[in-house]
């Protein structure tokens, strides 16, 4: 049997967790890189040593250069700074951004037919970029994937029921402007609307769009890792074993509800392709105006990148 080989660049918090649990799980023997010297070689040790626990032989190897991503069947980008005092969104965006091309460069040169997973911030953005680039490229991004998972756990909470008995996702971008669709939410296939006051629903669509915040704010130096570590191991679990799971990813579209040439977080099934499909569904005129809202964000940001290069 093929062991698979993922490569993760970047071995801070979430790289690093999504090492652990992607070699928990057994998907591969993983390849973690870092810029800071030794760092990667330091985490790949820990995390090696906890694996007897899980009757685990996957082996996680600490890399020195991105050039030990030849061949790599997954490559995931975890990669980027952090917004500092001082500095805008826009300067996050273009610092990360000129870390994407290094890395999407190498990925092309090294291992062009892998399935990227970029889970740096803005992730909607970067997973346009790197598309937007290299169109050969078979890339994806965390986009509202955390969110849903977030929202999931707010309405099992909310309403005393088991997590696995909600159904509900959350669509547009990984930002201010995401779409909770409490709407279509469900509880054992009961709309979830029947046991909520408009006071509650307002209260679960503040919850998830803060929920990262809520966290840096108790964290004070980082920000979570745990859950999107989670959701990134689901999602390379989805590609490499073919489950065909759906998650609302930032993907390219070309056409899609009625947008092309931008990335949206949009319900994708993840395959031995990538991406299978991306799935359309009619949206209300309210919906409609609050993803139209994302796409025209998205539309600016796009626009001050291209005046940029």
């Amino acid at each position: 049997m093929t062991v698979s080989k993922i490569f993760i660049a970047g071995a801070g918090n979430v790289g690093s967790a999504s090492a652990a649990f992607m070699s928990m799980k057994q998907l591969g023997n993983v390849y973690l890189f870092d810029i800071i010297e030794d760092f990667a070689i330091g985490q790949a040790m820990d995390i090696n040593q906890s694996l007897p626990y899980w009757n685990s032989d996957s082996k996680v190897s600490g890399c020195r250069s991105l050039d030990e991503m030849e061949g790599a069947d997954v490559v995931v980008i975890t990669a980027g700074g952090k917004r500092a005092e001082g500095m805008t969104r826009l300067d996050l965006l273009y610092q990360n951004l000129d870390i994407m091309y290094q890395i999407g460069e190498k990925v092309m040169a090294l291992a062009p037919k892998a399935f990227v997973h970029v889970t740096s911030n803005p992730v909607d953005v970067l997973a346009w970029a790197l598309k937007a680039k290299w169109p050969e490229m078979n890339v994806t991004g965390l986009g509202c994937a955390l969110d849903a998972m977030r929202f999931r756990f707010f309405l099992a909470e909310h309403l005393n029921v088991s997590r696995e008995a909600v159904g509900c996702t959350v669509i547009g971008t990984h930002d201010d402007n995401m779409i909770p669709l409490v709407a279509r939410a469900d509880v054992g296939g009961i709309p979830v609307t029947q046991h909520l006051t408009p006071a509650d629903e307002e209260r679960l669509v503040t919850l998830v769009k803060h929920g990262g915040g809520d966290i840096v704010k108790r964290l004070k130096t980082r920000s979570g890792f745990f859950a999107a570590a989670t959701k990134v191991t689901h999602i390379i679990e989805s590609y490499l074993y073919n489950k065909q799971h759906i998650f609302p990813l930032s993907v390219t579209l070309n056409g899609e509800y009625g947008y092309t040439d931008m990335a949206l977080s949009l319900p994708v099934s993840i395959g031995e392709r990538g991406v299978h499909d991306i799935f359309e569904f009619e949206l209300s005129d309210h919906e409609r105006a609050m993803l139209d809202v994302c796409a025209g964000s998205m539309r600016k940001v796009i626009s001050e990148i291209r005046a940029r290069q």
